[in-house]
């Protein structure tokens, strides 16, 4: 195919559709418009139809960006696993893309398919990781890690220290757990990671710290054979900084939005009193977690805001022990609606966050300055919990007898107790509103990910396409 020898400034992107992968990856095409960078985007006609409207807000202002339906919505698609659906699209359909538009391409780490397209068309493919550097290494080694039995199912390393580059940290109880039917996909991806040009990170310099500087000692842990080293670009956190609580006031005041009585609520709590508990919106926790949960607060007294996500059919009285909402009517509130988070970790009343320590309610948190009660459920969080908890000890630990939701409510409560009192607690607020000036320092113009976006910026623009 011809290609020219003009630098161009469209980049292709190829986000993942599941919301936690999308919204990050929607703050790098708000970026890429700022600094005046087109693209275009391939993803389903829900997404195609929500960047639509953004586009019409004026979010990417007067840019040449474009949306294409090229996937199908693979929520409702039988196997429930997106990828071998989005692969077969791809394959039936990349015809339909014309590549000498584009200087780049840049693809989601679950959208790891589109490698050989990227070298066969001649344009770079940047992959971005919507999390931290930790699962970047998790990912890059995850062959090694299947080839030395570092699985949570195998009793002999079960609790051992994983002897590979920058994952010593952990065991695999932290590590995600792959399924047979993901393992395959899972070794695709790893090779995609070690073949891309460069790796974006959602995250930032001072809370990555340690494997930022082992992928810049060790780079042959990325390298390919017989391919560059990667470039490693830590961009976040991708959220929208700054965040305000009296933007709340507004998401709330929308025709049949009855959340406002929980603004009321916390309005009427004291300064850094009440944990907002959130474990996130793909999976309920199962209801013997929710039981030891509502017996810890109880015993704690702790004022609360819990948004409780329910498994289908089930309701709050069921749920959660008899009288539990009347016997803590004067203590909290059970929530099972959507809420604005971002805004509502801001607020001034919250003080700490139980949460699953999914990436973006962790950087939501830390943008908040809120400190965290980690409890991790699935995917990458067994690492992130790991790290905030005991390197960056910006978060206090409930404590698992063997496994995830194997616990009981004095654990819990303990993990409670030390994070909203005042003195137990002092040196991980202290340590988290350190974090949390960091991150700030981070995005400002000059800080660490701003210069490194620049760099990628850069890298973009100096490409030049080979006839």
């Amino acid at each position: 195919m011809a290609m020219g020898s003009v630098r161009t400034a469209r980049a292709l992107l190829v986000p993942f559709q599941d919301e936690g992968h999308f919204k990050p990856f929607l703050q790098i095409m708000r970026r890429l418009a700022k600094r005046r960078i087109s693209f275009t985007v391939l993803c389903n006609q829900q997404r195609c139809d929500e960047l639509s409207r953004f586009k019409a807000d004026g979010q990417f202002g007067d840019l040449d960006v474009d949306f294409i339906p090229l996937f199908r919505d693979f929520s409702k698609l039988t196997p429930p696993s997106p990828f071998p659906h989005m692969l077969d699209d791809w394959r039936h359909r990349s015809m339909e893309i014309d590549p000498s538009r584009f200087a780049c391409m840049i693809t989601d780490t679950f959208t790891y398919f589109l490698h050989e397209d990227a070298v066969k068309w001649g344009i770079p493919k940047y992959t971005f990781i919507s999390s931290g550097c930790y699962t970047g290494l998790y990912f890059i080694q995850v062959d090694t890690i299947f080839e030395g039995g570092w699985l949570f199912s195998n009793p002999d390393k079960r609790h051992q220290s994983v002897t590979l580059p920058g994952l010593e940290l952990f065991t695999p109880l932290q590590l995600p757990r792959a399924s047979l039917q993901k393992e395959q996909m899972l070794l695709e991806l790893a090779v995609s990671l070690r073949k891309s040009d460069g790796l974006l990170f959602n995250s930032f310099e001072a809370f990555d710290k340690e494997p930022l500087e082992i992928m810049s000692r060790q780079p042959e842990i990325t390298q390919f054979p017989g391919k560059a080293t990667p470039k490693i670009f830590a961009i976040g956190p991708l959220v929208s900084l700054p965040l305000s609580y009296e933007n709340l006031h507004e998401l709330t005041s929308k025709p049949g939005d009855n959340s406002r009585e929980i603004i009321d609520w916390l309005d009427g709590q004291r300064k850094s009193s009440v944990l907002f508990i959130s474990l996130g919106s793909k999976r309920p926790l199962p209801k013997t977690g929710a039981i030891a949960f509502a017996e810890a607060l109880e015993q704690t007294g702790v004022p609360f805001f819990w948004v409780l996500r329910l498994p289908p059919g089930h309701s709050v009285e069921e749920y959660l022990p008899p009288g539990f909402e009347a016997r803590t009517k004067m203590q909290g509130i059970v929530w099972t609606h959507w809420v604005p988070q971002e805004q509502l970790l801001q607020h001034p009343s919250i003080g700490g966050f139980l949460s699953h320590c999914g990436w973006n309610s962790l950087m939501e948190a830390i943008s908040a300055g809120v400190p965290i009660a980690a409890c991790p459920m699935y995917a990458e969080q067994g690492l992130n919990a790991k790290h905030i908890v005991d390197v960056l000890q910006i978060a206090v630990e409930i404590k698992y007898k063997e496994d995830y939701f194997d616990f009981d409510s004095e654990m819990v409560a303990v993990a409670i107790n030390t994070l909203m009192d005042e003195h137990k607690g002092a040196n991980i607020r202290q340590n988290m509103l350190n974090m949390q000036t960091a991150i700030f320092e981070a995005v400002a113009e000059g800080g660490t990910s701003y210069k490194s976006f620049e760099k990628f910026i850069s890298t973009i623009l100096n490409h030049k396409t080979v006839t």
